[in-house]
């Protein structure tokens, strides 16, 4: 199993790293159930650049090119985007062919020498040098900078075999000259001790290259894998706003951005702002067809309620933050409604009659009945009708589906007879 390197010395305050990575556009579409417009995508790209976020990963498909060519249209035309933002686009060796033909189509070559290409699975037919040979055809079309994207299988251990195997991928892009890697968790696997140790490690180990974390949240620590990568020498980190990403989704960019302001951790490309990251991650659920999150860390619309009526631990510690209140059935206390009754400027005189507070108090707890039924069943429809919003998700099934109707549609439909034939003919074969 892989231990920390000799000497090796966490940071946890009062450092900077390089960058930030975005990854709310590549993955948000992926996993966008019904996909998004282009004109919502620009505007979260807007948002998120305008909150400080400058490495933006703006996609995988096939039509993505294209849009590519409106975004930096919208930065280097028309200037809404900031100036230090860059862009990167992504491949893998499974689909690089039309990729590549894409790009070379939609882009002009000073835009291809201004963008990074990061390529993904790059063991695919390495007998061959494929990887060699498609960042050398990269570069023939005009492609100024590449990076890679390492997929893992991680286990809660990262054991010397696996990361050795790492290593000899990591010696193949510095070969290319790639010296900025993404490790992929692709499975969200990996846990913080882990993290902290292969950190350590491939820093240690590869000075020359930049490393960040794709961690995904599928148990939950996606947040927790990313910080620990930066706590143990990665140089940049990335995530997604509100999570955005493949399944459960990846970092939070806009906790990230909160626990950097508490440790004083900087980010040499740009301040960050939290407020418009929330606003950014907010805008992510509108531009992907995701069902609001109240309760998200950070960014989620109800995240800074809180009950007024109980004993409330952050303000009884005396921590200032925003706050609005709310009442409940379970925080209902006559002692309560004196205090927010006194605190409004009602007379002194009125609120010593026990009598009239417990009036208050009796009118209240009805009202609160009464919401919570109402509530109760808007709930029920509520979750039916989100329920029932993503039932249209295509499925696998629907590609034989609309097979079959393109075969029915066609000018020539093979006789059934020449049908049998072919079947007796493979048959006999057979």
């Amino acid at each position: 199993m892989l231990t920390f390197p000799t000497g090796h010395q966490p940071r946890y305050q009062n450092f900077s790293i390089k960058a930030i990575s975005d990854e709310t556009i590549r993955e948000g579409c992926e996993r966008a159930p019904y996909g998004a417009s282009d004109q919502g995508k620009v505007a979260l790209i807007r948002a998120v650049t305008n909150a400080g976020v400058t490495d933006i990963d703006v996609g995988s498909g096939i039509t993505e090119p294209a849009f590519v060519r409106s975004v930096l249209d919208d930065k280097y035309l028309v200037g809404r985007i900031p100036e230090a933002a860059t862009f990167s686009f992504n491949l893998t060796l499974k689909t690089w062919e039309p990729l590549i033909e894409q790009l070379a189509r939609e882009l002009p070559r000073e835009y291809l020498s201004e963008i990074y290409v990061s390529i993904g699975m790059i063991e695919i037919d390495s007998q061959h040098r494929l990887f060699e040979r498609v960042a050398e055809r990269l570069r023939s079309i005009g492609v100024g900078k590449l990076r890679s994207s390492l997929l893992n299988a991680f286990s809660i251990t990262v054991d010397e075999d696996k990361y050795d195997h790492l290593n000899r991928q990591i010696e193949r892009c510095r070969q290319q000259g790639i010296s900025l890697i993404r490790i992929n968790d692709s499975v969200g696997t990996l846990v913080p001790d882990s993290t902290a140790v292969l950190a350590a490690n491939l820093v240690h180990d590869n000075p020359d290259t930049t490393f960040y974390l794709h961690g995904h949240n599928d148990r939950g620590i996606g947040t927790a894998n990313s910080l620990t990568s930066v706590f143990h020498g990665f140089q940049m980190i990335e995530g997604g706003v509100a999570g955005v990403g493949n399944r459960a989704g990846l970092a939070e960019i806009e906790s990230i951005a909160a626990i950097f302001e508490d440790n004083n951790i900087g980010v040499e490309a740009a301040d960050l702002d939290i407020e418009k990251l929330g606003e950014a991650a907010r805008l992510s659920e509108s531009v992907f067809l995701t069902a609001p999150s109240p309760y998200r860390a950070i960014s989620g619309f109800l995240v800074q309620n809180e009950n007024a009526g109980i004993v409330n631990v952050p303000d009884y510690l005396g921590v200032a933050r925003p706050v609005d209140y709310f009442l409940n059935r379970i925080g209902l206390f006559p002692t309560y409604i004196r205090q927010i009754l006194a605190e409004r400027g009602m007379d002194p005189r009125v609120l010593a009659d026990d009598a009239f507070v417990e009036d208050v108090y009796e009118r209240l707890a009805a009202h609160m009945d009464r919401l919570f039924e109402r509530k109760r069943s808007e709930f029920d429809v509520l979750a039916a009708n989100i329920e029932d919003f993503y039932r249209d998700i295509v499925r696998l099934d629907e590609v034989q589906h609309f097979a079959l109707e393109a075969l029915r549609d066609r000018e020539f439909t093979p006789r059934l007879s020449d049908v049998h034939a072919d079947l007796v003919d493979e048959a006999a074969v057979a």
